[in-house]
């Protein structure tokens, strides 16, 4: 019957790309010349699956999740597709050039080929992301109402786009325009290094009734999302200011607070994945998420993460790693430091908190040299930037002990520190057992304090 299937679609899609399926099925089918894997994947609102290339590239597949947004992609590319119950597409791609060669063609492909050219276009009218968020107040508020127009204007190019694809695509460029509104004291602050820069009360006042508790917008996974995160952010960030509490806890009672159990659960597992491995106060952390939470499958798993933390609290032995390439030649092991107190950054090439503080912590070995303790940096960089790492530390003449981890983020020594974004900054005694598994990084006078006492 399958057989069956399969060859009744191919003649209808030999046949005319207007062809209509079944209205139970969309059948797609393309070709990936020069393809970087032979094996794709296709997420929708029913899950994904696995499109294996034949040797020429070319593929046939029947979808049965109907009408919606799906996402065509491997490792390295995407094309974001809205396909239709009943309808008969074909893709192309170049691999070595997807971005720019991806091609839907047969029934109404306009909806797709809007989505597939979207963020291209969203680049042009917004130009360079630093630059626009840089922006004076006033001169932002109006390039940020431009960018929302020209945005409906380019949706509305786009003649055959489904009735209620445009309707639910002009909420989602709205909340988008919002999005950048909400988020720009915040970025302001960070690309103008003005640490104090508010925004008018005024400002915001196109946020005022906003419902940030609208489960069915927030499950699209779009912009409306990012919405929702930010609000409650800066709601925390107000909370920890005012009540003097760690930021860390103070986003977990703030979304612990939401009505809505879907909203409040993607929220806390999103922060915890990440903040109870920067916390220090873990034990209250764990407990206080565990308190507001009501997803048994989440609180699995930061039980899980707990444990892990719990092994690299103080006076732990440290997690080891051995061989890593060093730049000045040869291989080093973190037993070789045996006798030293050691500080450990871990970063990358491409990572700009990372660089910012290269030149305080270039300051901080200057300021201990000759000391008993070493200074060892870990680059998570790919293997493919290999070379930028070498040139990097050439370069910028990076002091200390420069090495590159042996599998970037998967490596065992990366992942037994639960380390999920960098910079990271570890400190560890003369025994190689732990001090600080969240050191302060260079630029926080609390490092100098904390070395002093350790009487190097």
């Amino acid at each position: 019957m399958k057989k069956f299937i399969l060859i009744l679609l191919s003649m209808l899609l030999l046949t005319s790309c207007k062809a209509k399926l079944p209205k139970n099925y969309i059948l797609l089918s393309g070709n990936i010349s020069n393809p970087p894997s032979k094996e794709f994947r296709l997420g929708g609102r029913g899950g994904s699956i696995t499109i294996t290339l034949a040797e020429d590239g070319s593929f046939l597949d029947t979808i049965t999740s109907g009408t919606g947004h799906y996402i065509f992609f491997d490792p390295r590319n995407r094309a974001d597709l809205y396909l239709i119950n009943g309808g008969v597409y074909h893709l192309t791609a170049d691999g070595n050039d997807f971005k720019n060669t991806v091609k839907l063609t047969g029934t109404d492909p306009d909806a797709s080929n809007y989505l597939m050219t979207k963020t291209s276009k969203i680049i042009e009218v917004r130009g360079d992301y630093a630059e626009f968020y840089s922006l004076n107040e006033a001169d932002f508020s109006a390039k940020a109402a431009m960018i929302k127009e020209k945005l409906f204007s380019y949706l509305d190019s786009f003649p055959n786009i489904p009735k209620e694809f445009k309707e639910a695509e002009r909420k989602e460029l709205h909340y988008y325009y919002l999005k950048t509104l909400i988020k720009y004291e915040n970025l302001h602050q960070y690309y103008t290094k003005q640490p104090d820069f508010k925004v008018s009360s005024s400002f915001l006042k196109e946020l005022e009734g906003v419902d940030y508790l609208n489960e069915k917008a927030y499950r699209l996974r779009a912009s409306y999302e990012d919405l929702v995160a930010e609000y409650f952010k800066r709601k925390a960030e107000e909370l920890a200011e005012t009540d003097s509490i760690d930021k860390h806890l103070a986003k977990l009672k703030i979304i612990g607070a939401i009505p809505n159990d879907f909203i409040k659960n993607d929220l806390l597992i999103s922060a915890a994945n990440n903040e109870i491995t920067y916390t220090n106060n873990l034990d209250e952390y764990y407990n206080t998420f565990l308190y507001v939470s009501t997803s048994v499958t989440n609180n699995n798993r930061i039980t899980k993460k707990y444990r892990a933390l719990k092994k690299l609290s103080k006076g732990q032995d440290s997690p080891l790693f051995n061989d890593y390439v060093n730049h000045a030649g040869g291989t080093t092991s973190l037993s070789d430091f045996k006798g030293k107190y050691v500080y450990i950054d871990v970063w990358a090439t491409w990572c700009a908190p990372c660089l910012a503080e290269v030149p305080l912590l270039k300051k901080i070995e200057k300021q201990y040299h000759g000391k008993n303790i070493v200074f060892v940096s870990i680059s998570v960089d790919t293997e493919k930037a290999h070379d930028s790492w070498r040139k990097m530390v050439t370069d910028k003449q990076l002091s200390g002990v420069q090495l590159l981890a042996d599998k970037d983020w998967n490596s065992d020594f990366i992942k037994a520190y639960e380390i999920k974004g960098i910079p990271r900054f570890i400190l560890l005694d003369i025994d190689g057992k732990i001090i600080n598994a969240n050191a302060p990084k260079p630029s926080d006078p609390n490092l100098v304090t904390i070395l002093n006492e350790l009487n190097l």
